[in-house]
């Protein structure tokens, strides 16, 4: 975020506090940053209740301090004199966030002053930036209310979360707010209701999606398509339990670094099992089964299987955030020399994968921080996080580093793709790991006939199928590529004497074999014989976005042609041609 839009975007956040102040006295605060687009402000009303309603009204407020052309000025307290104004004022949040300040920390307020008389409108506790005259703010608006735990913690109290938007100029926002209205259009949670893809139930659970027949078609044929890729390069398919001894994830480092992840059940026997939220630790089970030759490696597992996280329940949301998550997942255990061979694969993988479904790639470079958390040693780290930027490198892709981003045993490359309407999504990853061999004493005997520990490479080519679902449902606004449409073709009858020339059609395309991205892909097609006029059948044909559409008549009976009609446009085309012009419509993007 560039400097000045941050502080322009924290001053708002700044402003609307004030304003709230001013309308409702009795409210305490929690934070307000800047963020991605705008600002936000986590506040709590107490007894009050505020609605989207409101935000007129508080807008209108801000508004009027901005016009005043209000001066943001920082001073430097003492420890005490914070504490001291947190607890007069009966700010608790801020009395808790000082407190917990290490205690030769700077501490800053900023007063905003009105310069006409001098007078303070409102001061809070703040490391800023800021604007220094109210009047650098650009266009801005407020956009909605969500609710927000405390910290982020589900245990403490629900504050009330105001959200707007911000940004230099006018045209900036309304670009913004026209793409912003297009996303409601493409939201996936509609769209996968309108085209029959999936559903919930509260008896279910929340975050355990249900696939419809046509949403497991499409679920179906995107798996097969990221397998694909694998197989071709000698991967090799796996099957893993969805439950595991509490051991195993003692042992890989998960136990300690996601307890909140796991659920547990005991048995009878005494053991004590987890449902499994990650497969990695299986898999390296199973290179360990048997003795391992370097003349073996790299040994390559692929599976697509589903892992299960206690995500929080304000958290979920449609099909980008679930709780039953299946990965196109894959390891491989390979010697040093071979890493580099083996992330060339998935590297080149990627790439072709997102090209085919016209998305541009970013690539970060995901690294670790000083925090804690990681497993293994500073120095394995340095040399994994090395050989992943000369990687990068390489194999010629733009790439940026993403500091305290890593993996907890290993950094990774993360592909970032652009959804048509230019937002950025982490799907795919490739991930470098040096310590998880280690914890689970790996080995094979090298060619001098000494024992190595191999290295493991992780990697997912769309990650999640869910989230990736909901991306490509959103990119494609439902419009999906012929050869994973869940239904790719409708024939629709003008008339019943059409019925018999109908069947004709169908015959055709009983024969027709797509070929790619996807082998052996048999077309899916039915026939419209209802008695509905032609223009409702056209109608529900169109609201399922169905690629391609017949339609059939006495005329084209006797013609021996069929009309086609696509999304851009409607042709004729004869019947013994049909199915050369559907395979060519496949091939195109």
């Amino acid at each position: 975020m560039e400097e000045q839009v941050e502080k322009m975007r924290h001053s708002l956040s700044y402003v609307m506090a004030a304003a709230v102040q001013e309308l409702y006295p009795t409210t305490t605060f929690g934070v307000g940053p800047a963020i991605e687009n705008g600002f936000y402000y986590d506040m709590d009303f107490g007894d009050v209740k505020i609605s989207d309603a409101d935000l007129a009204k508080i807008e209108k407020k801000m508004r009027g301090i901005i016009a005043r052309g209000c001066k943001m000025v920082a001073r430097e307290v003492s420890r005490e004199e914070a504490l001291d104004w947190a607890r007069e004022t009966g700010q608790k949040y801020k009395t808790e966030l000082i407190e917990e300040l290490p205690q030769d920390e700077k501490i800053t307020f900023y007063d905003l002053v009105d310069p006409r008389d001098g007078k303070v409108l409102f001061a809070d506790l703040c490391k800023g930036p800021h604007v220094e005259n109210l009047k650098e703010i650009g266009a801005w608006k407020l956009e909605r209310i969500a609710g927000a735990y405390w910290r982020g913690d589900e245990k403490r109290e629900m504050l009330t979360r105001i959200y707007g938007v911000a940004f230099p100029t006018e045209e900036e926002l309304k670009a913004y707010e026209a793409q912003q209205e297009e996303a409601k259009k493409r939201d996936h949670r509609r769209l996968g209701k309108e085209l029959d893809l999936f559903a919930f139930s509260e008896l279910v659970g929340s975050g355990l999606p249900l696939f419809t027949p046509r949403g497991t078609i499409l679920r179906d044929m995107l798996n097969e398509f990221t397998q694909g890729y694998r197989l071709r390069c000698g991967y090799r398919k796996v099957c893993i339990p969805h439950i595991a001894n509490v051991d195993l994830y003692k042992t890989s480092g998960h136990y300690e670094k996601f307890p909140e992840l796991l659920r547990f059940t005991s048995m009878e026997s005494g053991d004590e099992l987890a449902i499994k939220p990650v497969s990695c630790p299986h898999h390296s089970q199973i290179f360990a089964s048997a003795p391992r030759s370097y003349k073996e490696l790299p040994v390559k597992y692929l599976e697509t299987t589903m892992v299960y996280r206690d995500e929080r329940k304000g958290e979920l949301g449609g099909l980008s955030r679930v709780r039953a998550i299946t990965q196109d997942d894959s390891h491989v255990f390979c010697t040093e020399d071979q890493v580099e061979g083996v992330f060339g694969e998935l590297i080149e993988s990627a790439k072709d994968l997102y090209r085919r479904v016209d998305m541009k790639l970013k690539l970060r470079l995901s690294f670790r921080d000083d925090g804690e958390g990681y497993i293994g040693d500073k120095k394995m780290w340095e040399k994994a996080e090395v050989a992943i930027e000369r990687m990068a490198k390489k194999f010629e892709m733009e790439y940026y580093v993403g500091v305290g981003e890593a993996a907890m045993y290993g950094p990774k490359m993360d592909f970032m793709a652009v959804d048509a309407l230019g937002r950025e999504w982490q799907l795919a990853t490739v991930q470098l790991d040096y310590a998880m061999p280690v914890r689970f004493g790996l080995e094979y005997t090298d060619a001098d006939g000494t024992k190595k520990t191999p290295i493991m490479v992780h990697c997912a080519l769309i990650g999640s199928i869910e989230r990736f679902m909901s991306v490509f449902i959103e990119h494609t606004a439902g419009w999906f590529p012929l050869w994973c449409a869940p239904e790719q073709v409708r024939v629709l009858t003008v008339s019943a004497d059409a019925t018999e020339y109908a069947d004709k059609v169908a015959k055709v395309l009983e024969g027709i074999e797509l070929s790619e991205p996807i082998a052996h892909n048999k077309l899916r097609y039915s026939v419209d014989l209802s008695d509905d006029s032609l223009g409702k059948k056209i109608k529900k044909a169109t609201a399922l976005k169905i690629p391609v559409v017949i339609i059939v008549g006495a005329r084209d009976a006797a013609e021996g042609t069929v009309s086609v009609r696509l999304r851009d446009g409607e042709e004729t085309v004869k019947l013994d041609e049909l199915a050369e012009f559907i395979e060519k419509r496949a091939e195109k993007r």
